[in-house]
């Protein structure tokens, strides 16, 4: 999304810009909705990653049970 020449606005001018032009309401809908999939893909990295390592961590801990009861 491009940047609104900078001058001085009021709080609220890029909300009433999205809600008055139809076309750059849909372009921040459209990132913000891509920003919202690339957050949940990250997210969901970081969980796979995490339980990785746990289950890494289980095996060093606990050998004998394969990981597992910890």
């Amino acid at each position: 999304m491009k940047p609104l020449p900078h001058r001085p606005r009021s709080p609220f001018a890029e909300l009433v810009r999205i809600e008055a032009d139809p076309a750059y309401r849909a372009l921040f809908l459209a990132e913000l909705d891509a920003a919202i999939a690339d957050q949940d893909a990250e997210r969901e990295a970081v969980v796979s990653a995490v339980e990785v390592a746990a289950e890494r961590l289980r095996r060093v801990v606990c050998p004998d049970r394969g990981g597992r009861g910890v």
